[in-house]
């Protein structure tokens, strides 16, 4: 009687390895550029702690800013999902609590990515693609007018640039202040935003 056949143990598509693989450096470097700082962390580092060669970090990565820069745009990509829900929420919301909810969101993201804060006192130029820039204030500003169809186009961006500022302020603010001190930083914003909204969104 024949004994029955072994799976056949396929290969893993080099795509996929590649892909994990750039996955596994971005991480490191975001916990590297958290432990340690962007300046302090090297691309040996990087390497060891990923249990790879520098070779095989360079591969990838041909230095440190296009690894951070990668990482940049990793989190611009992942950051889509903080907005959008509540961009569906905005109209049953009052300003206070679109205020509250976007700043909190956007703490707990930095919260769960180490590296996210590090990124952004990096002497290195991080921008987002001004596709996404003008996608966002439309999305902020079709937010507004769904609130407050009186709103015309003009202030709905204008308020829409306001918001998107401060939210920007409160996370640079937070990146270069202590941890200990980022709940007070966080609360400050909420009720800058929710005054100024307060006032824009009024019927």
């Amino acid at each position: 009687m024949p004994s029955p056949s072994l799976p056949i143990e396929r290969p893993v598509p080099q795509q996929q390895r590649s892909s994990r693989r750039v996955a596994e450096y971005l991480d490191t470097a975001a916990g590297l550029f958290a432990e340690v700082g962007y300046e302090a962390t090297t691309m040996t580092a990087i390497a060891e702690r990923a249990g790879s060669s520098i070779g095989g970090l360079y591969r990838y990565f041909p230095d440190k800013p296009t690894l951070a820069l990668a990482l940049h745009r990793q989190y611009s990509q992942e950051i889509e999902g903080v907005w959008t829900p509540l961009f569906k929420e905005a109209k049953t919301l009052s300003a206070a609590e679109f205020a509250d909810r976007l700043m909190t969101r956007m703490s707990d993201f930095a919260a769960k990515r180490p590296g996210y804060l590090p990124l952004l006192t990096a002497p290195i130029q991080l921008k987002r693609d001004a596709a996404s820039r003008r996608n966002l204030r439309a999305q902020f500003s079709k937010a507004f007018v769904a609130k407050k169809p009186s709103l015309s186009q003009d202030e709905a961006l204008l308020a829409a640039n306001v918001a998107i500022q401060l939210m920007r302020g409160m996370i640079n603010v937070c990146a270069e202040s202590d941890a200990k001190r980022h709940p007070f930083i966080i609360r400050e914003f909420k009720k800058a935003l929710a005054n100024y909204l307060s006032d824009v969104l009024r019927k």
